[in-house]
């Protein structure tokens, strides 16, 4: 079993832009690549922005005549003559004109949980990926991120019985219920020990298309205590036990 992170399912051919690539450039690449953002690099593989299709309806909207307005930048490559018009008004317009300059970003080794929440919680539609130097090393959607969840129920039960539960945690079966509702996993039954109950709870959330777990399983021994001196004489207590020799 396996954690997705994102360098596996980032797209890494990028389709990157300059601070100075000009507005009619950045319609073009969105346009022939089919993508609606693309990041900024500042001439070394630095990100420091990102233009949108929603970016350029912005500056288009500015710049637009009346009658014109309201219309996709795309629309405008079926309509040469709208576009030269917007072109003359936009001329000296450039990426860093029009860019998102705050960028929320992602890691390649980062969990695809977390880029999810990452990119919910920032309300976006794409995430840059960039490497620990701020280079771009790759692009993630939300069909991107959302893909391994898209499981059904059944395939995850599977795995989480026969793959976690006795597989990796070498439980009986009998004493471990696993049900599973739209992602969302229920784990009822009892084990001996706290510190397995906990395992068990966080080697589920791993699996692919789990996007919850509840917890029911009880525990009869709390093996996560600590005791208050060394439980025998031949034991020193420090930051760890050591056996005297």
């Amino acid at each position: 079993m396996r954690e997705h992170k994102v360098e596996d399912v980032m797209t890494r051919e990028v389709v990157t832009a300059q601070q100075d690539t000009p507005f009619k450039e950045l319609v073009r690449l969105m346009h022939e690549h089919r993508v609606s953002g693309v990041p900024v690099g500042d001439g070394h593989g630095k990100l420091v922005g990102i233009v949108t299709e929603a970016d350029l309806l912005v500056a288009e909207e500015a710049q637009a005549a009346p009658s014109e307005r309201g219309r996709s930048p795309l629309e405008w490559f079926i309509h040469p003559g709208r576009l030269a018009a917007v072109q003359d008004r936009a001329e000296d317009l450039r990426a860093r004109d029009v860019m998102t300059g705050d960028v929320v970003a992602a890691a390649p080794g980062m969990r695809v949980q977390d880029a999810v929440k990452t990119l919910l919680d920032a309300g976006v539609k794409r995430l840059p990926v960039v490497d620990q130097d701020g280079r771009v090393v790759g692009i993630v959607s939300r069909r991107d991120l959302l893909e391994p969840f898209l499981r059904s129920d059944k395939d995850i039960r599977r795995e989480i019985a026969q793959d976690v539960v006795v597989g990796t945690m070498w439980l009986d079966p009998a004493t471990i219920e696993v049900q599973v509702n739209r992602g969302v996993v229920t784990l009822s039954g009892q084990v001996d020990r706290k510190s397995t109950k906990e395992i068990l709870a966080e080697l589920v959330r791993r699996v692919e298309g789990v996007v919850g777990v509840e917890d029911r399983v009880a525990y009869a021994q709390d093996d996560r205590r600590i005791s208050s001196g060394p439980p025998h004489q031949d034991l020193e207590w420090g930051e760890n036990w050591v056996r005297r020799e």
